[in-house]
């Protein structure tokens, strides 16, 4: 059973299927995460943390601040309020900043962002999606995604790349695109011109098992 301190805690695991060194992780987040105040680190199992913050505040800006990675991998946390059973663990979603690239004017832009809204949540993630002006005009909207984690647009899974994946023959292969990244920048580069931010569940996984 995993319980919670007295202070602000969040449980997190990093999704990734090789082996590291746990002291690795703890000494890139305390690196890379500038808090008010200290925070400490505690392994309660195999890829399985708490994170236990000396202030509300420092814990709120993390949450806030995600995705983060750990070698390219994706971090996924939750706020731990109460004992659990590690078995019953479920740390399966993490918001993402996209971009949507221009579109016609005609398109209502609630609508559109409905659109979008409607196509995350328990589905693999897509480079885009097809919206129609009066039922006749049809036109592709491409999403980019900020800091995204080794994702293979073909399979929908985590971990390999299009050009890795066993389960795509070769011949599709050639038919999906690969962009490069995008940076921090997209994330301010959005907040300043009012996008928003959408959550999507990556995939479901156990820990702790």
């Amino acid at each position: 059973m995993v319980v919670p301190n007295s202070k602000p805690t969040l449980i997190c695991t990093v999704w990734t299927e090789k082996l590291y060194n746990p002291e690795s992780f703890r000494a890139q987040m305390k690196s890379i995460w500038k808090t008010r105040k200290k925070f400490e680190i505690q392994m309660v199992g195999q890829n399985l943390f708490l994170i236990v913050f000396d202030l509300e505040e420092d814990l709120d800006t993390i949450m806030e601040r995600r995705p983060w990675l750990f070698r390219k991998s994706i971090i996924l946390f939750d706020r731990l309020i109460q004992a659990v059973e590690r078995d019953q663990i479920m740390l399966n979603s993490s918001p993402f900043w996209i971009k949507i690239d221009s579109y016609l004017p005609e398109f209502d832009k609630k609508d559109l962002l409905y659109a979008i809204g409607v196509t995350f949540g328990g589905k693999p993630l897509c480079r885009g999606i097809f919206i129609f002006s009066n039922n006749v005009n049809k036109m592709r909207v491409p999403f980019k995604y900020e800091d995204l984690p080794m994702f293979c647009f073909g399979c929908g899974r985590m971990g390999h790349g299009v050009k890795d994946c066993t389960q795509i023959i070769p011949a599709r292969k050639s038919k999906i695109s690969v962009d490069p990244p995008y940076t921090l920048a997209l994330k301010a580069e959005s907040k300043l011109a009012g996008k928003e931010s959408m959550k999507f569940n990556a995939m479901m996984k156990k820990v702790g098992v």
